[in-house]
């Protein structure tokens, strides 16, 4: 595995060298091709709880990861040509602390190289730039992009064959756009009037149904594609659920309430108190697949909400952080069940930075 280190005076070495009911249907039928982008490329999503990072990466590209001096990183490695295993083209997802601006911290990468263009760059309210570089000689193609706040910095950086940066161009536009701090409080809002409930849900995340009836409302959402499998992408699912609270009960008659409704195929893993309500892990098996739900559930004034996330056994653990952001907006009633779990890059300059738990 390479590293790579984080000292702005010392050019920084990429990963070039380095080295996978109704709930679960839900889950099962966003499985689509919707990843796909020109050339018939497949994109996937890579999200990081940890550092409140996504980035959009071609499927075929392998990946890796590392850290070194404080500082994070995640190898996407274009597909080698030939037999020698060498990747033509790396891009490093890079966060970490400095105290340097995205300028100064820059110059470990623009110093005696030849800048061709650079711009200001702004990503959910975070600031910074972005450059496109080529060695003296021309061989060698660059691309760079920093954004700074709180004193944290996050960015990517892209370098390789000039030929082969230039050929695998679509990819890497697709990767410097989608490139997102996942910033919960600017998540757009989806408001349900009539139950005095609303949610902020990632730009990335689609709805996919709506159903009413009996004085409940079902929701579901389904996550960008994180996975492929015989050709076809693996998104996660997210399902919300509005409905009274049996005889006006609170959040343990309405826990329990759904628990009976769930049955003995939802087994729990995990039962905890979280920020005003409880959330569950629970795992279920259907002949196709197995996985996880991760399920948070909160009453007020005779309201329940359930939020479930629900992904396969082997994508669970990348969109389990991703349900505690998208929780973390939740607003019902007049109290706010959580606040919002906000990620370093993320933080205002006057906050403490928090990193979250450990992801994969």
């Amino acid at each position: 595995m390479s590293t790579t280190s984080s000292s702005p005076r010392r050019r920084p070495i990429t990963g070039s060298s380095s080295r996978r009911g109704l709930l679960a249907a839900a889950l099962l039928c966003v499985v689509a091709l919707a990843g796909c982008r020109g050339r018939g490329e497949t994109f996937l999503t890579y999200f990081n709880g940890d550092h409140g990072l996504s980035v959009r990466y071609a499927a075929s590209w392998r990946t890796d990861q590392a850290e070194q001096d404080g500082v994070w990183y995640r190898y996407f490695l274009a597909p080698p040509p030939g037999p020698d295993n060498r990747a033509p083209v790396s891009v490093t997802l890079l966060a970490g602390a400095t105290a340097a601006s995205v300028d100064d911290y820059a110059r470990s990468y623009l110093t005696g190289l030849t800048v061709s263009s650079s711009r200001p760059e702004d990503r959910q309210g975070v600031p910074g730039r972005s450059w496109v570089f080529a060695s003296s000689d021309g061989k060698t193609g660059y691309r760079l992009l920093l954004v700074s706040r709180g004193g944290r910095i996050a960015g990517l950086y892209a370098q390789g064959d000039a030929v082969a940066v230039e050929k695998n161009a679509a990819v890497l536009d697709e990767m410097w756009s989608s490139f997102t701090v996942e910033r919960p409080d600017r998540y757009p809002v989806h408001r349900w009037r009539s139950f005095d409930a609303s949610l902020g849900v990632p730009e990335s995340w689609r709805e996919t149904r709506q159903f009413s009836g009996r004085g409940t409302l079902l929701v579901q959402f389904a996550s960008p594609p994180l996975a492929l499998d015989k050709r076809q992408t693996v998104n996660a699912a997210l399902s919300v659920t509005l409905e009274p609270v049996p005889e006006g009960g609170g959040l343990r008659e309405y826990y329990e309430s759904t628990r009976r409704k769930l049955g003995e195929n939802y087994q729990v893993t995990s039962h905890q108190a979280f920020r005003g309500g409880y959330v569950d892990v629970m795992r279920t098996e259907t002949p196709v697949a197995v996985s996880f739900i991760k399920r948070y559930y909160y009453a007020e004034a005779g309201r329940g909400c359930s939020l479930s996330f629900e992904a396969r056994e082997d994508v669970f653990p990348r969109a389990s952080r991703w349900a505690d952001y998208i929780a973390s907006t939740l607003r019902l009633g007049n109290t706010p069940p959580g606040t919002a779990l906000v990620a370093p890059i993320t933080v205002t300059p006057t906050a403490s930075p928090t990193a979250g738990g450990a992801t994969r």
